[in-house]
């Protein structure tokens, strides 16, 4: 009997609370949920519903308050080294050439290898941007730049990839191409990741299943998943599947329910 592989992620009625001057918040309560091998899971809601701190409890910056954070299997001790997270501000340094902030993750994971930098380059040309290594981020267009921290975040090859609305600052066009890139490498590298976006046409143009989440603090209040005809679309031709606008017009109603 073939073996089902661990969850990438596991979350078990997992609460988190933090303390401002003045008092309490409880930002999410009682959130459980997994994420198989291989699947992006998108999770969408209202501003304040505790997505981002989901985001930031996988990667260990923060510490639940209540419940378990499994990744493969194992407890998060400190900092996690299998995740790598993308926000949606690129954080490229300008002083440094797009080589040199690709590089930047390697270098702080003193994974700077020939080997992994190659790997980074052959991400850079997969993105399409090969020929500008030698350029500054200042010379460099809004998608350009979100490309640049794609590939930034992929270099250190992480098993599971965090993205905090990364595409939410750029035009619709770019945002679709980056979608594209981000399907096409979460499938041939067979990454797992959580996306938040409150761009819910993204969310079913990339996700494998959606989560909506809403109130304060934030729990889980639906969970679809996106069916294989859209799946197996790229983001832009599944935008105009006979399906995807009555899914669209479905998770809306979920989400304002909120």
């Amino acid at each position: 009997m073939k073996k089902t592989p661990r969850p990438a992620i596991t979350l078990n009625q997992v609460t988190h609370t933090y303390f401002t001057k003045k008092e309490e918040v409880t930002a999410i309560s009682d959130i459980t949920f997994a994420v198989p091998q291989g699947e992006l899971l998108v999770l969408v809601g209202p501003s304040g519903c505790g997505k981002s701190t989901i985001l930031s409890l996988l990667a260990g910056i923060y510490k639940q308050t209540a419940g378990q954070i499994l990744l493969f299997g194992e407890e998060i001790s400190q900092r996690s080294k299998c995740t790598s997270y993308m926000l949606q501000k690129d954080g490229l340094l300008e002083w440094r050439t797009v080589a040199q902030n690709m590089r930047l993750g390697l270098e702080l994971q003193k994974q700077a290898t020939p080997e992994r930098i190659e790997y980074a380059f052959h991400l850079l040309e997969q993105m399409g941007l090969g020929q500008f290594a030698h350029l500054y981020p200042s010379q460099l267009s809004g998608g350009m730049r979100q490309r640049v921290a794609l590939v930034r975040t992929l270099a250190v090859n992480p098993d599971i990839l965090l993205l905090d609305e990364p595409f939410s600052a750029l035009d619709i066009q770019n945002k679709i191409v980056l979608e594209d890139l981000l399907v096409e490498v979460m499938k041939e590298q067979k990454k797992t990741a959580v996306l938040v976006t409150h761009d819910l046409e993204e969310a079913l143009a990339v996700g494998d299943r959606i989560i909506v989440m809403g109130g304060r603090p934030g729990t889980i209040r639906q969970t679809t998943a996106v069916p294989e005809e859209i799946r197996l679309l790229p983001p832009l031709k599944s935008r105009s599947h006979p399906v995807f606008r009555q899914l669209f017009e479905e998770l809306w109603r979920e989400v304002e329910r909120n």
